[in-house]
């Protein structure tokens, strides 16, 4: 769901501290200080800390000249592929955690560990992030990536309405449809809600969520096999329905258009990540202290998909020294704390968590502070399979939720026939 923070921009060039120019100098192979030339891409958006944390970098680097560009959440995965195969290559790039699977597997991205020796910073790599952002950064025993900021899901609503109406906060599945259906407000029994519905988006980001919170996986414990349609996420898939027949849901097909509903309080509830805080607050300022977020409600245990941004070095890069000291650099808690405070998303590293900044009362959500909601969600957050075939298992796994949310199939037929789909792909 990353794609519902990032603005469309054309691609640009900027020269940080030095204009637009090639990429020069050949890969930096000797073992003094990191210097030359590196270029940078970049599909964070208008909001983007990137920005800012390269130019204090080039006044502390002298001797590396960084070239940013940015693309769009789309053209940097389109590209990607396409400029690491031909040698054109950046040295580092923001990219979405979903890609890891797919890139590693066909080769274009770089082992971190001979440029980090295991430390970051000068500290154990491990001791810095979570066991969950250890694994995700890993694949198939090589750290490909480091996490840049995280996505985990919790439940955002209008609390104004619910201590309107006299509605508790929902913690449970069973919560969740009783208040999603008190809040909403329709023309007529029965009918879609027009303000205050519980948006129900028909992705595998949510999906999986009500999965794992039902004690359900994805795939086998040897990723060779779908396990999504087990009776465990039949009942998901049933439950996710069920938000919509029995409770306040509303089905949404954009998810690039929450904060429209928002302001229209079409959107009293949805579940979503942390990026969304800032999304809010650029796009609904009016509903200033209306909004709270609490975890989201979950059935047998807690659980969320665990995405976010990496930081990679693509195979090929230039000068991967160079990208280095960079890539520590943006993970020091200064340039982490930007995430925060410059794009209102969620800082990955340890020590980043632990910042006064993200525990500070939120004039915005009413003088709580949200971060920490978050951060426990993280805890035990799930990320997606990774295995090279995982795009392919993501569309038929959206393909069957949609389906079944728009009455067209049954929970059971659509997964199995996913399942069917996933199977094929891992080679069964």
């Amino acid at each position: 769901m990353r794609r519902t923070r990032v603005a469309l921009i054309l691609a640009a060039c900027t020269m940080v501290a030095t204009g637009c120019g090639s990429a020069g100098g050949g890969k930096d192979t000797g073992s003094g200080p990191a210097s030359g030339q590196i270029t940078v891409w970049d599909y964070y958006g208008e909001a983007t800390p990137l920005k800012k944390s390269i130019a204090r970098f080039t006044k502390t680097h002298p001797d590396i000249k960084v070239k940013y560009q940015a693309f769009d959440y789309d053209t940097t995965h389109d590209k990607f592929a396409v400029a690491t195969s031909s040698g054109d290559a950046p040295d580092l790039a923001t990219v979405d955690m979903t890609w890891i699977p797919s890139f590693a597997a066909n080769g274009l991205l770089s082992d971190l560990t001979p440029l980090s020796g295991g430390k970051l910073n000068g500290t154990d790599m491990k001791s810095q992030y979570t066991a969950g952002a250890n694994e995700a950064m890993q694949y198939q025993g090589k750290q490909v990536a480091t996490l840049y900021d995280f996505d985990a899901y919790a439940l955002y609503y209008r609390k104004d309405i619910l201590a309107r109406k006299g509605i508790a906060v929902p913690k449970t599945w069973d919560d969740l449809v009783t208040a999603s259906n008190q809040m909403a407000e329709r023309p007529s029994p029965g009918a879609k809600p027009t303000r205050y519905g519980l948006q129900v988006l028909p992705d595998t980001f949510h999906y999986s969520q009500l999965l794992f919170q039902n004690g359900g996986s994805i795939l086998d414990s040897d990723g060779k096999k779908a396990a999504f349609n087990s009776d465990a996420g039949v009942e998901a898939l049933d439950y996710m329905h069920g938000l919509i027949k029995d409770g306040g849901g509303l089905y949404w097909a954009d998810p690039n258009n929450t904060v429209a509903g928002v302001k229209d309080q079409q959107i009293g509830m949805f579940v979503n990540g942390p990026y969304m805080m800032g999304q809010l607050k650029s796009g609904a300022p009016e509903q200033a202290g209306k909004w709270a977020v609490a975890p989201a409600p979950y059935n047998k245990q807690p659980g969320s998909y665990l995405g976010g941004t990496g930081l990679v070095v693509p195979t090929g890069a230039k000068n991967p020294r160079a990208a280095w000291e960079l890539m520590q650099f943006l993970l020091k808690p200064a340039q982490q704390q930007l995430v925060y405070t410059e794009a209102g998303a969620a800082p990955a590293t340890s020590a980043a968590l632990e910042l006064p900044a993200l525990s500070k009362p939120d004039p915005y959500f009413g003088g709580q502070a949200p971060f920490g909601v978050f951060k426990d969600a993280m805890s035990t957050a799930t990320h997606f399979p990774y295995v090279e075939s995982w795009g392919d298992i993501d569309k038929s796994l959206t393909d069957a939720v949609t389906s079944v949310l728009l009455d067209k199939s049954s929970s059971k037929d659509a997964l199995d026939k996913a399942a069917e789909t996933t199977d094929s792909k891992l080679g069964n």
